[in-house]
């Protein structure tokens, strides 16, 4: 079997909630390094987090149930600034096709392409780096 990775957390509680939420539906999948990080968090940087690996055949499944529990999710979430919930995801993958913009990243990140996650609400346009708590 070929596994794939879909996510990476330096959180074991999300990292075995999505972890749960895929084994639920089927989903053959499994936790790397999730025992380095949780004994020692300040090797996280060095190993690349807990890392949520899927079985080839299921990953384009597994992307669809990750990406519908987010969305559900952030329905609960009001904006800190306006309070509507209109929460939505702005995802930046930064994957350059020349050398130097590899070696930047490379030099910069450790690693050629990087990825952003953001949450911006649709009603007042503010930009939001993490999700505030739902309660």
């Amino acid at each position: 079997m070929n596994y794939k990775q879909i996510a990476s957390y330096d959180n074991f509680m999300l990292a075995n909630m999505t972890l749960g939420l895929l084994q639920e539906n089927e989903i053959d999948c499994h936790l790397k390094d999730e025992n380095i990080v949780t004994i020692d968090p300040l090797l996280n940087p060095a190993v690349g987090g807990i890392k949520l690996m899927v079985e080839d055949k299921d990953y384009e499944q597994a992307v669809i149930l990750m990406k519908d529990a987010e969305a559900a999710y952030l329905k609960d979430i009001p904006c800190p600034y306006c309070k509507s919930h209109a929460l939505a995801v702005e995802e930046k993958i930064d994957k350059p096709e020349s050398f130097w913009g590899k070696l930047k990243n490379q030099i910069a990140y450790g690693q050629e392409s990087t990825y952003s996650k953001k949450y911006r609400c649709q009603n007042c346009k503010s930009l939001i780096d993490e999700l505030p708590a739902s309660f």
